[in-house]
């Protein structure tokens, strides 16, 4: 009886370590399943909240264009136009229909991937941001480069050495680029590098794929003009950080124990100090997207920005909206974009989320 028992026991603890192989297993697929489910519903949400701030933000330029001053009809018209086809016009716009119904059907035709025609530019409005878009973008992808390669030496140079004759100088710059309207400084830049010493030349644009070199000489004014300001505020940004950051436990104890300067920045304050200039790059975005308007008004560049300001100018009400909502597609579109690589970057994040 014994050996029976003996011998029966021997199939129970098989069979208890199949079943717990199995609820292994069972738990394994339910939290990589827990895992996945937050980030998709973290994504959907993202999603949702970036289509209600293109609507907020397309609406309420549309109503904003509805308060200028001024007959639409007769600004596209000319001053010689005669009542018959300004009512007419009228009518074909849906002018004497109030913003909010305009702007319901104004949604309808973007659903349809039709953003209207304009009249002062001949053509549709998709046409002529096809054309007039990637000069902006250029332009700003330089300037962001520009202004990330003076910022992020000198910031972590002014935060290592904070409190110095260097961090003192490097923020007197800081708050002199800062203090200085683009438009001025724009106009120096011309009047340096373009008059007197002919380095660049004063307007025009290049496209960086069929002439590189030319590209970036045409750049350089308009780049400069935007990527000091921005260079400033991501370098006080930065250097308020890594002061912050040198002072914490992590740190200390890297410098005790004689690790170079150098391995100490790239090491332990660098990475972290890159989160907060991902959220200077969000935050300054929309900074550098209004004020794209007045350099490419001043370099001649015939950008987004400068085709927002003759539309305004023209109350081409359909090209407004059409760039209006292109920048704000690319302002959240990068901001989606680094909200995704700071949850890479930190795992608190991806923890805090899951």
């Amino acid at each position: 009886a014994g050996g029976d028992a003996g011998n029966g026991a021997r199939p129970v603890k098989r069979m208890g370590r199949a079943a717990a192989d199995g609820g292994t297993r069972h738990r394994g697929r339910s939290l990589r399943v827990c895992e996945t489910a937050p980030v998709g519903g973290w994504l959907l949400r993202r999603i949702a909240s970036l289509l209600a701030a293109l609507v907020l933000v397309t609406a309420g330029s549309y109503a904003l264009i509805d308060l200028l001053p001024g007959d639409p009809a007769l600004a596209i018209l000319g001053l010689g136009a005669t009542e018959q086809r300004a009512a007419a016009l009228r009518t074909q716009l849906e002018l004497d229909k109030p913003w909010p119904v305009r702007y319901v059907h104004w949604v309808e035709d973007v659903a349809r991937g039709d953003l209207g025609t304009s009249r002062r530019f001949n053509g549709t409005v998709a046409e002529v941001l096809r054309s007039r878009l990637p000069r902006t973008l250029q332009l700003l992808a330089f300037a962001e480069l520009l202004s990330l390669a003076m910022a992020v030496p000198l910031g972590l140079w002014a935060g290592w050495r904070a409190n110095t004759r260097v961090d003192r100088a490097i923020s007197s710059v800081a708050f002199a680029a800062m203090a200085l309207p683009p438009f001025l400084l724009g106009l120096l830049l011309v009047f340096a590098f373009s008059l007197r010493l002919r380095w660049f030349p004063s307007s025009g644009y290049r496209p960086l794929l069929g002439d590189p070199l030319g590209a970036l000489r045409s750049m350089v004014l308009p780049g400069l003009t935007l990527a000091l300001p921005l260079a400033a505020i991501q370098l006080r940004a930065l250097r308020a950080d890594v002061v912050e950051t040198v002072q914490r436990d992590h740190v200390q104890l890297a410098r005790a124990n004689g690790l170079s300067p150098w391995r100490i920045v790239s090491r332990h304050v660098l990475r972290q100090s890159s989160l907060t200039m991902l959220t200077v790059i969000v935050v300054t975005l929309p900074w550098i997207l209004s004020f794209v308007v007045v350099v490419e008004k001043l370099f001649n560049t015939f950008g987004a920005g400068e085709l927002l300001s003759a539309a305004v100018t023209a109350r081409d009400f359909l090209m407004i909206q059409g760039v209006v909502m292109a920048f704000a597609l690319l302002y959240l579109l990068v901001a989606f974009g680094i909200e995704v690589l700071q949850t890479a970057l930190d795992p608190r994040l991806r923890h805090g989320r899951s």
